[in-house]
């Protein structure tokens, strides 16, 4: 994921994440410029579909990047806990 994301672009994620589902899915979220709350809704709904599969899901971000703040902000941080990974560029 990079650039803008948001409810304009959603639906295109959406589907790029459900052809993945098959397996494992790891994000890179480090390039992010925006992100809004349908993208998080998005990434919550791909995270509990992982997990009824059986498969992990991962999300590297910035420290205090985009999408950090983003979960910060929106109060769901402990939604996030287990699936977001700090790391630099």
């Amino acid at each position: 994921m990079s650039g803008e994301c948001g409810i304009r672009n959603v639906v295109e994620i959406a589907a790029a994440f459900e052809q993945r589902l098959g397996g494992d899915l790891r994000i890179d979220a480090r390039g992010l410029a925006s992100a809004d709350v349908a993208v998080l809704q998005l990434l919550v709904s791909a995270s509990k579909s992982a997990a009824a599969t059986g498969h992990d899901m991962s999300i590297d971000v910035e420290p205090g990047g985009v999408l950090q703040l983003a979960v910060d902000r929106a109060g769901l941080a402990p939604m996030f806990r287990d699936i977001l990974r700090s790391s630099a560029a």
